[in-house]
């Protein structure tokens, strides 16, 4: 009698769950790999861009997994949403962008209206906080579109591997759509975001080799090759300058981002007086100094004195030493060489911190540093009471006080220098 009891509420139960309603097949979804957003500012119209790897052109199963070079559509309508829905009305399958890697922002967009897009997509639960979040000049359609005709891989796929491979240039930040969020949201600290060019004419909307139809504009294309540049720098959620490689080098080693990068420096001021142009870079070229930096930190210590924050940034990198090229002196590199190898290394790493101070708190004033941020940690009472309302106006007569430490640490081997005959 209980077993047949306990079986009938089973049986009642059962009838009450839902299960998965909303089941769909892996073949029947289009499965976004890349969004572009761009602002039309005559007309306000906002243009979204999708790129999708059709599954039946993928080897793998997987959006961007195969040699497809993806499909790329569009639209433009009055706002977000309504864009989105036209380019649900021009696909036979659900669009899931669940898989989506890269969100890229034109610059008209992230110049006006990054606040709406970054509530707009943090209230989006079908898009993860996980995408890698990108700044264009131009337009993002333009960029999206690009196809190298050379390569079988996608605009977007292109781009997410230009930035998991930043680390070895050091001239652009990896920074995902939480990232971004956490840069917004956080006070003492401005945002930052990679940015990437095209090398095409044509920056701008592509070609619709599929044609256009009520502001939807299908298979659009354009030969081009894509580069990880710098890095665009916002104060509040609006877009206002970009840092080039130098300037984006110098942030990357206040911030202390590891970096594994080719640097030179030239050995000494070598002087080309009374002589031809070909004496004078055959001279330049035997004086260089070319390193590999193995491992960079940084610290950050903020103190108040006389009332006032100043900001130390230490600098820490390690190098080897790659190639010595001169054509006097000892045939292997000597003690004395290599400490001045060593200044010459910290003195191009303290260019680079200089240029991005430079342009960070003398020309944008906008702290992308973070320091107001560090200060706030290690002086809460302070921050709060005194610097919290006032750090906009205050950051950019803030002391910036720097020292870099440089290492050559493959001098345990013997380091002979190259000579030409």
């Amino acid at each position: 009698m209980k077993k047949g009891i306990l079986s009938l509420l089973i049986l009642i139960l059962v009838l009450f769950l839902s299960g998965c309603w909303d089941y769909e097949e892996y073949e029947q979804m289009t499965q976004i790999y890349s969004i572009g957003i761009d602002l039309d500012t005559k007309s306000d119209k906002v243009t979204v861009t999708l790129q999708f790897i059709p599954v039946s052109q993928s080897s793998s199963g997987k959006p961007g997994g195969g040699s497809s070079k993806g499909t790329v559509y569009s639209a433009s309508a009055s706002t977000l949403m309504d864009a989105f829905t036209k380019l649900q009305q021009a696909s036979p399958n659900k669009l899931f962008y669940g898989y989506t890697q890269v969100l890229i922002i034109g610059e008209d967009a992230a110049r006006y209206i990054m606040g709406d897009l970054v509530e707009y997509f943090e209230r989006t639960p079908g898009i993860r906080n996980s995408v890698n979040l990108i700044i264009v000049p131009g337009k993002a359609e333009g960029v999206i579109a690009t196809r190298d005709p050379n390569s079988t891989t996608s605009s977007g796929r292109k781009m997410r591997l230009l930035l998991s491979a930043s680390k070895s240039n050091g001239t652009v930040i990896s920074v995902t759509f939480h990232d971004f969020l956490i840069m917004m949201a956080r006070k003492g600290v401005e945002a930052v975001a990679p940015r990437i060019i095209t090398t095409s004419f044509n920056n701008g909307e592509g070609n619709p080799t599929g044609g256009t139809r009520n502001d939807i504009r299908f298979a659009i294309e354009q030969d081009g090759n894509l580069i990880a540049d710098g890095m665009a720098v916002f104060k509040k959620d609006k877009f206002i300058d970009w840092l080039d490689d130098k300037e984006t080098l110098g942030l990357n080693w206040i911030l202390g981002n590891k970096i594994i990068s080719y640097k030179t420096s030239n050995i000494d001021d070598p002087r080309f007086k009374n002589k031809n142009e070909a004496q004078a870079f055959d001279e330049y070229n035997k004086r260089m100094l070319y390193y590999y930096i193995t491992r960079s930190r940084s610290k950050i210590k903020v103190k108040i004195e006389n009332n006032t924050p100043v900001i130390y940034v230490d600098v820490s990198v390690e190098a080897a030493l790659r190639k010595y090229y001169s054509s006097g002196g000892n045939e292997y590199i000597t003690s004395a060489t290599i400490n001045l190898a060593e200044e010459k290394l910290a003195n191009s790493i303290y260019s680079d911190v200089k240029a991005a101070l430079k342009k960070g708190q003398g020309k944008l004033n906008t702290d992308i540093f973070g320091f107001g941020f560090d200060l706030y940690r290690q002086h809460p009472k302070e921050w709060h009471e005194y610097y919290e309302k006032s750090w906009n106006e205050i950051f950019k007569e803030v002391p910036v006080k720097v020292n870099v430490h440089a290492k050559i640490n493959n001098t345990g081997t013997n380091i002979k220098k190259f000579e030409t005959k």
